[in-house]
């Protein structure tokens, strides 16, 4: 699906603007003329090149997009737009303005709150952001060109949802693989190809009958993950991941944005308040109820919060879930990684006598 929609993208002309953060609207990126591709380097073995201007205490993530992309010719993505999510994605745009000067790139100053003063400060660094894209690829994003964008948008996350809907059955006819891999080419691809493959997807799997063999239902969670590989090992182990609490998992399509008179303030107010991510400020409380709600209507019997190493946000919050989901009385499992799959063995040796004390 992926391969086969990029060449469609790009036969039809598309630009292909990539995003680094789940508070970059992917709307203003797909509009006529664009379309949005959520940042990956899942082939990327090695940073070294990468680890001569980002320190080693970056997280991994942040060297791999890095590498990735001095790794590509110019033209691979027509422009980068970040946020200011984090220090390690900011030192990452420093370092990709520094070294290779894409023609387009941007970075969205990203309030920690999400109050009233802090969504029109965030609505005015998107017209910012709407007015660079129009002046840098000549285009007209109007209001018609917007809400377009945000019918098909908000239609993915309708599909993407249907489908994670299918999990809760108690021989669920999709794995957590999978779901991924849906995930992955929903922030990959234009909607339109997209959306169309999805709903074949979701026809075919309703259809389906299962029997799948597994020892436990669990819910994985923490830092970015967007490599399906992951899950899978997970899965092998004998755990069925049947729900998620990550950026690019299932929180990221929840919420629909609204039919405001203003669409450009309609998709500030959804990005601001949509499930809150670590790096909002006194939002703790509404992560964790929406963790323990989706664990509770998923049948969840353990969790797993897998954190990437020198992760600022999840680094620090992941002890807190872990005691207070331990606290909640579910069985927790912490995994640290880096952002390329490595360690699987010893992986697969944890998850399994997590299941054994599970009495699974």
């Amino acid at each position: 699906m992926t391969a086969e929609g990029e060449d469609r993208a790009r036969t039809e002309g598309l630009r292909r603007i990539a995003y680094f953060c789940s508070y970059v609207p992917e709307e203003i990126l797909s509009v006529p003329g664009l379309y949005a591709c959520r940042m990956r380097a899942s082939n990327t073995t090695t940073t070294e090149t990468a680890d001569s201007y980002l320190g080693l205490f970056n997280c991994s993530y942040t060297r791999a997009m890095l590498e990735a992309i001095l790794e590509h010719e110019s033209g691979w993505m027509d422009g980068f737009v970040f946020t200011a999510g984090c220090d390690h994605l900011r030192r990452l745009y420093d370092n990709l303005v520094h070294t290779a000067n894409p023609p387009f790139c941007r970075i969205l100053g990203l309030p920690y709150k999400t109050h009233e003063d802090a969504r029109e400060w965030y609505f005015e660094e998107l017209v910012q952001l709407r007015n660079a894209l129009e002046e840098h690829f000549d285009l007209s994003i109007g209001d018609e060109e917007l809400r377009g964008a945000i019918e098909a948008c908000n239609e993915n996350r309708r599909l993407l949802a249907s489908l994670n809907e299918l999990r809760k059955g108690e021989n669920p006819p999709i794995t957590g693989e999978d779901m991924q891999r849906a995930v992955v080419a929903s922030f990959s691809l234009p909607k339109s190809v997209v959306n169309a493959a999805l709903a074949d997807l979701i026809e075919e799997v309703e259809t389906a009958a299962w029997d799948r063999k597994f020892r436990a239902r669990v819910l994985l969670m923490g830092s970015q993950l967007d490599d399906p590989a992951y899950v899978r090992v997970i899965e092998d182990a004998g755990a069925l991941v049947v729900a998620d609490g990550y950026c690019f998992g299932s929180l990221q399509y929840e919420h629909a944005v609204g039919t405001d008179s203003d669409p450009l303030k309609a998709i500030a107010v959804r990005y601001l308040e949509k499930t809150p991510c670590p790096r909002m400020f006194d939002a703790y409380p509404d992560r964790y109820m929406r963790i323990v709600e989706v664990a509770r209507e998923f049948g969840v019997q353990g969790i797993i919060i897998q954190t990437m190493k020198f992760c600022d946000t999840w680094g620090i919050e992941g002890n807190v879930f872990q005691n207070n989901l331990r606290e909640e009385g579910f069985p927790v499992l912490r995994l640290e990684r880096e952002y390329a799959l490595g360690g699987v063995g010893q992986m697969k040796t944890r998850i399994q006598a997590f299941l054994e004390a599970m009495g699974c």
